[in-house]
């Protein structure tokens, strides 16, 4: 067993997940967050959106794979020729997706020439039937 915690929490990129799930609008009991339909409000201590707190268990998990293959994408996509993340599994290859559009939220302009050969390489890899 790893003794290793996970990383801290990243405000910006856990409220675009959260909005990506629809959470504001579904979970979140703050009128801030439902009528601008995006996360308004987070804890100071942790940069955890509000929302998450109103999750159980198994949507809390949704949510941290959401989170951390969008983390990792935004990390390594576009830097490293051999990460595509372009699963040949549909459903992984859906959570990869949505985890791509929460990265491309945080690309800067500098990176933004090589993070759009990225998704094009990677749109070009049609996902294939599992065997």
């Amino acid at each position: 067993m790893s003794d290793r915690k996970p990383p801290p929490l990243e405000t910006y990129l856990a409220a675009r997940t959260a909005e990506m799930l629809a959470l504001p609008q579904m979970a979140c009991r703050r009128r801030d967050c439902r009528r601008r339909n995006e996360c308004y409000w987070h804890f100071n201590a942790n940069g955890e959106p509000c929302c998450l707190n109103n999750l159980n268990a198994g949507q809390r998990r949704a949510f941290d794979e959401l989170y951390d293959q969008a983390r990792r994408i935004r990390d390594h996509g576009g830097w490293n020729e051999r990460l595509m993340y372009a699963s040949r599994y549909p459903i992984r290859r859906a959570l990869e997706d949505a985890g791509l559009d929460i990265a491309n939220t945080m690309i800067h302009k500098s990176d933004r020439k090589r993070w759009n050969a990225f998704r094009r390489k990677r749109e070009a890899l049609a996902p294939e039937e599992p065997d």
